[in-house]
């Protein structure tokens, strides 16, 4: 919805500061995995500065994690960090991925109260400050 679309750009923008990103980049929210070459939750094409995150029956924050996640191997591809094969599970660069995905995740979440509404529950509470 609307509401959502609006936070996620928020939050979008609030990741590009806080990480930084210093280039352009386009993420797309997807409903198909397969079309769209997503093999799990979420897909950054390197050297592209493109990210597809699959959104079907997901909660906000999920998808929101997943952005930064992806942002974060933006930022890691930017700095020349993403180098030969990278480990999908464990090893720095994806550790360093799911780490700040959480910290944007609360740092965000913290940063106003209309933003708590990354969370579904709090959103029901301060829905009025989503205007």
């Amino acid at each position: 919805d609307k509401d959502k679309i609006l936070l996620a750009g928020d939050f979008i923008n609030f990741c590009a500061d806080r990480l930084p990103i210093k280039g352009g980049f386009e993420i797309h929210i997807v409903s198909d995995r397969e079309a769209n070459q997503i093999e799990t939750t979420a897909a950054y094409h390197r050297g592209k500065n493109l990210i597809k995150v699959y959104g079907k029956n997901r909660a906000l924050v999920d998808i929101l994690r997943s952005v930064a996640h992806e942002m974060t191997h933006l930022m890691q591809d930017e700095n020349g960090e993403l180098q030969g094969i990278i480990q999908d599970a464990g090893g720095h660069i994806e550790d360093e991925a799911n780490a700040k995905a959480g910290e944007v995740i609360k740092l965000f979440a913290k940063s106003l109260p209309r933003r708590r509404a990354i969370y579904e529950a709090a959103a029901m509470r301060i829905g009025e400050l989503l205007v």
